[in-house]
């Protein structure tokens, strides 16, 4: 039988066929049909893969998991959990050492799923090499490498990570944080918010938050509430852009969302407010648009289309609420920078004149972000009458800011 017809029946619904070609696929190993596999798997919808992995599964034997070794070479996210985990269910000394020597001498694909091996089978003669590629730029030996060692329990590791999060380098940052995530101490919570609160990458680090502990358990236990919102703020920026919209079912938006209608209503909090009106605002946008959804499943879809319609199910009066709530972040010291920009988008979108004196008031003091994102929300309200502006652009040192500033105020 031809490769393609391989691929073809170990996909199929016919289950003795699709069978009898994993089993042919591992009995002769086939490493070419593997590879087609894999190469195809990103097309292919989660239930035929799950069906696939079943199917291997059951193919695999002790009388041909050495097999396996050959499909090592071929790294897949999607087939690393039957390949490995069978490994493991024949794992021995000598196994052990074969895949410690592909972790230390193999190709990339191979260290990446002896990496994994180690999560299964936490012998700690690995953690070396595995501290060493928890780190990487290859993003699949990281993770596998970071789970590995969360599986030692390695407190070396776990505290570089933490060490790693005050770097002035953001894409070390962000590596850090992806291993305290695949890592999972949720002790670690409390150190990934705070880095998000100091980076440029917000949104990246705020869409990896979820994968440790869940919003929902977040805005629900975790004592500084302020930043749970925060990071709910910035996953819903990053929604569509940084973040794949498919993640809306891990970040559990449609409980979140609800939760803090909910709490809104009891609570008035201007920061939940703010989160609730950049949330109708964003998924309006995706509900209405066909060009922001047009790849994605239909699961994905009617999952938008039902968070669109919880929030524009409220009635006005409480999203006039929400509006009258908001002007409340422009009183914030500007150490708050994040959450005074975030109210100053929604006052720019929302045109929220109510909070004029507000927005004026910012122009009083001197960071050189808020004065700008001040000046362009007055621009859209049509209030710059009466501003200062010399005074304003005498407390802008930035050459790009100034500039732009001067574009609105002249």
């Amino acid at each position: 039988m031809n490769n393609e017809q391989l691929v073809k029946d170990i996909t199929a619904k016919d289950e003795p066929k699709a069978l009898a070609a994993a089993r042919e696929i591992v009995d002769n190993t086939n490493t070419e049909a593997f590879k087609m596999l894999t190469d195809k798997s990103e097309f292919l919808f989660d239930f035929v893969k799950n069906n696939v992995c079943k199917r291997l599964s059951k193919a695999i034997n002790d009388n041909n998991y050495r097999n396996l070794f050959a499909f090592l070479k071929i790294y897949s996210p999607d087939f690393e959990d039957v390949i490995v985990g069978s490994l493991a269910k024949y794992a021995n000394e000598d196994m052990t050492d074969e895949l410690l020597e592909l972790l230390e001498h193999g190709t990339d694909d191979e260290k990446a799923y002896a990496a994994k091996y180690f999560s299964y089978i936490p012998d700690t003669i690995a953690a070396d090499d595995l501290t060493e590629y928890a780190f990487c730029d290859n993003e699949a030996l990281a993770f596998n490498a970071a789970k590995a060692l969360g599986a030692m329990n390695s407190d070396c590791a776990y505290q570089k990570a933490i060490d790693l999060l005050n770097s002035e380098d953001e894409f070390t940052v962000l590596k850090a944080v992806k291993f305290l995530v695949a890592y999972e101490n949720k002790n670690a919570v409390e150190h990934i918010l705070n880095a998000m609160e100091r980076s440029s990458m917000s949104e990246n680090i705020a869409g990896e938050v979820p994968y440790i502990q869940s919003l929902m358990e977040l805005l629900t236990t975790y004592e500084n509430k302020s930043q749970v919102l925060l990071c709910i703020d910035n996953i819903l920026s990053g929604l569509g852009e940084i973040l794949p919209l498919n993640q809306i079912f891990c970040f559990e938006l449609f409980e979140v969302l609800s939760f803090l209608i909910d709490f809104n209503i009891k609570n008035k909090d201007s920061q939940a407010a703010v989160v609730l009106l950049k949330a109708l605002s964003k998924f309006e946008m995706l509900s209405e648009n066909e060009e922001y959804t047009f790849d994605e499943d239909k699961n994905t879809k009617q999952e938008i289309n039902e968070i669109c319609g919880l929030l524009k199910h409220q009635q006005e009066y409480f999203w006039n609420a929400q509006k009258n709530l908001v002007k409340n972040e422009l009183k914030l010291q500007e150490s708050d920078i994040h959450r005074i920009s975030s109210a100053l988008g929604i006052v720019a979108e929302y045109k929220l004149t109510q909070a004029e004196q507000e927005i004026k008031d910012l122009l009083n003091g001197s960071d050189e972000i808020i004065l700008c994102e001040a000046v362009i929300a007055l621009k859209e309200l049509n209030l710059l009458d009466g501003i200062d502006k010399d005074s304003v652009l005498n407390k802008v040192h930035d050459e790009n800011k100034k500039a732009l500033i001067q574009s609105f105020l002249c």
